[in-house]
Parts: structure tokens; sequence; C-alpha cells
């Protein structure tokens, strides 16, 4: 952590550097961008997951024969990224298309 240690003088915490001071430096590297992204798809996955559920009138419950209760649960919540095949599963259960697309990055 070298790159991020500031002066005594400047961060006050004994010539270490911030939480946010670190968190900073972090945002900006591309393994972080990188995992930023793939929470962002998991979270996108989990909500139309739900929301496809509910519109139903389905309970996790219900729809967990295809996968535990929790882990349904996870994915909803955006905490997994689920795999195809599990992806294949919950939208036959829940009577919908799966649509995977590869476009361009927008500028």
């Amino acid at each position: 952590m070298g790159g991020t240690r500031m002066s005594e003088e400047k961060t006050g915490t004994g010539g270490h550097a911030s939480y946010e001071e670190i968190a900073a430096a972090r945002r900006g590297s591309a393994e972080y961008q990188e995992g930023f992204s793939e929470a962002e798809r998991a979270f996108r996955i989990g909500v139309a997951v739900r929301e496809r559920r509910l519109a139903l009138g389905l309970s996790q419950l219900e729809l967990a024969a295809l996968a535990t209760q929790p882990a349904l649960s996870r994915l909803e919540a955006g905490g997994v990224l689920p795999t195809i095949p599990l992806l294949v599963r919950i939208s036959v259960a829940l009577d919908a298309e799966l649509i995977v697309e590869i476009s361009p990055r927008a500028a």
C-alpha cells in the first residue's frame, strides 16, 4: 500500500491513508471495475427473476424446486452470478424466454 500512504499532517491518522483515500484509489483500478460490472450483472439478473416470479404470484419456496430457497434468495438479491443452465431451468419454471445478448459497449 505504499502508493496510498499519506503524510501524517494530511491524514491525521498517524501517517496512514484514510479509508476514503484507499477506496478512491482502488475504485479506479481495472480489477475494481470488473468486479463492479459482475456485481451489476448479478443484480440485474436477480431483479429480472424476482419480478417475473412475483408477476406469476409465486413464492420463493414454490420456485425453489429448481434450487434451494436460500440459493434463490441470494440470486434475487444479486449475491451470485448464476450459471446458464440454472437460468434455463428458472426460465422454464417462470414460463419465460431466456435471452442472452452480446452487444458492443456504449461509447
